[in-house]
């Protein structure tokens, strides 16, 4: 690293948000940083698209100030693909890089990359020694607590990451093959912890402030990373900010915050995007904010079955300015609709929860 310190060192204790696809642009990365995020990740970036300078690896490595500190992620199957990458996107100043070798994606692993790297731990090695030799900022990797092979224990993984100079590694807490139904590993994240000297960030089934400050209590990890945790309720961050040891209900803003949250959120998306692009994120942010109230599924029907994006904005300002009743979390519906939405994030897509619940 040829940086100036380590930046996951002001992290400490605190809930970062995780890297998604299609879904951690920049509008939701500055609404996420402005509720308390303390670090946002870009989506993921194709260091062999960079290479080749394709226009989509590069507009997903853009960001904006309002996200700061921000680290671009990147994901590589070859180290000369990862360093030329690194140097090229280094002129844009990211605050860090990290490098994606969890990603289960079958494409991705097919090409190498990915979760490829955590069964081939030279070439892992390799590809991170690569990027930290290249980069003038600090290096992460996010990696599984495993790959296919059950030969690759996490903590190989994370001292072979140490050892090529990464300033830090995230460890999300299931294996490459782990179904999202099945509860995260803290226990396994907890030995990743006591294998490194440098910080290690869990991430897993961190759903509410009480789960983040669990996971750090529990496994001693320097922090934490949120994904579906924030999906339609980015005021988790505030939660975990304050040390509030609650449920993500017990959180939510009032209702004028909560309504112009959403509202400037879904405005920032037609801005950035466009009618065509920003419709299709626009519906699935607001059932993700949705799900928690009742007629959730009234508002679903309405967007679904209209292509007007400034129609749609309305009916969903409308819906969230009625102050629509919270569902009772303890309730069949409401446990139903969260079980559909951690075994499947998208489950909104083209099926009810009915058939996914």
């Amino acid at each position: 690293m040829n940086g100036t310190g380590n930046i996951y060192d002001a992290v400490k204790g605190k809930a970062l948000l995780a890297p998604m696809l299609a879904t951690t642009d920049i509008p939701f990365r500055t609404i996420c940083r402005e509720q308390g995020a303390a670090m946002t990740f870009t989506e993921m970036v194709s260091a062999a698209g960079i290479v080749r300078s394709l226009s989509r690896s590069f507009r997903n490595a853009m960001f904006t100030d309002a996200e700061r500190p921000v680290s671009v992620q990147l994901v590589a199957a070859k180290r000369d693909d990862v360093s030329l990458a690194v140097r090229e996107l280094s002129r844009l100043h990211p605050d860090a890089f990290d490098l994606n070798c969890g990603c289960p994606n079958e494409r991705i692993c097919e090409a190498g990359a990915g979760a490829n790297l955590l069964d081939d731990l030279p070439r892992l090695g390799a590809v991170v020694e690569a990027a930290v030799k290249a980069s003038p900022v600090p290096v992460s990797v996010k990696v599984r607590m495993r790959g296919s092979s059950k030969h690759r224990q996490v903590t190989d993984i994370v001292r072979v990451a140490e050892q090529s100079g990464a300033a830090c590694v995230i460890v999300h807490s299931r294996a490459k093959n782990t179904p999202y139904e099945t509860p995260a590993d803290w226990e396994a994240l907890a030995t990743a912890v006591a294998a490194v000297r440098i910080p290690v960030i869990g991430n897993g089934d961190v759903l509410s402030p009480a789960d983040a400050l669990r996971m750090m209590r529990d496994t001693g990890c320097h922090a934490v990373m949120i994904a579906r945790g924030c999906l339609g309720s980015p005021w988790i961050f505030a939660g975990v900010e304050a040390g509030t040891d609650v449920g993500i209900l017990e959180c939510l803003p009032e209702r004028e915050a909560h309504s112009a949250l959403i509202n400037r959120h879904l405005r920032m998306l037609l801005q950035e995007f466009g009618d065509v692009r920003a419709t299709p994120r626009i519906r699935k942010h607001a059932m993700w904010y949705a799900r928690f109230f009742e007629e959730w599924d009234v508002l679903r029907r309405r967007i679904f079955s209209v292509e007007d994006v400034e129609l749609i904005l309305e009916t969903v300002a409308a819906f969230f300015h009625a102050t629509p009743r919270l569902l009772d979390p303890a309730s069949e519906q409401a446990r139903r609709i969260e079980t559909a939405f951690r075994k499947r994030v998208l489950f909104w897509t083209t099926e009810s929860v009915q058939t996914e619940g």
